[in-house]
């Protein structure tokens, strides 16, 4: 008699690769609408005596990002729950530094702006890294 007993849920570990890159590439879009918002609203773009470019905001975006993904991707190889904690880390990191941009921020949209990248880039880090769960087919 052949076994029929449907196969358990799988909880899929490490970076989902080609979410990772959707979701970098989403991030830093995303980004650049709040920068572009910021601009309409009137963003001096100064924060701490430095102008702040779009081409800024995308790589403060993607290295980050791409630091971040490469060292959960390493750390996921070794320690399973290494995504999740990572999100988690990652999410929090988000929402920690969102303080420093309305205090460096030479006025008030600049500030808002970059702030909202912040947690913007947490979100979709903890959106990307965590772990989805995937049923395997028998």
């Amino acid at each position: 008699m052949a076994n029929t007993s449907a196969p358990a849920a799988k909880t899929s570990t490490g970076v989902n690769g080609k979410r990772f890159g959707l979701a970098v590439l989403a991030a830093a879009v995303l980004n650049l609408i709040a920068y572009a918002v910021g601009s309409l609203a009137g963003a001096s773009w100064v924060a701490n005596g430095q102008s702040i470019t779009w081409i800024m905001v995308i790589l403060a975006t993607l290295f980050p990002m791409a630091v971040g993904g490469a060292i959960t991707y390493l750390l996921s190889r070794r320690w399973g729950k290494a995504t999740t904690v990572m999100a988690w880390i990652g999410l929090a990191f988000g929402i920690v530094t969102l303080p420093a941009p309305l205090f460096a921020a030479e006025n008030a949209a600049a500030g808002l702006s970059l702030a909202s990248m912040h947690v913007i880039t947490g979100v979709v880090w903890f959106l990307a890294v965590r772990p989805g769960r995937s049923v395997v087919a028998g």
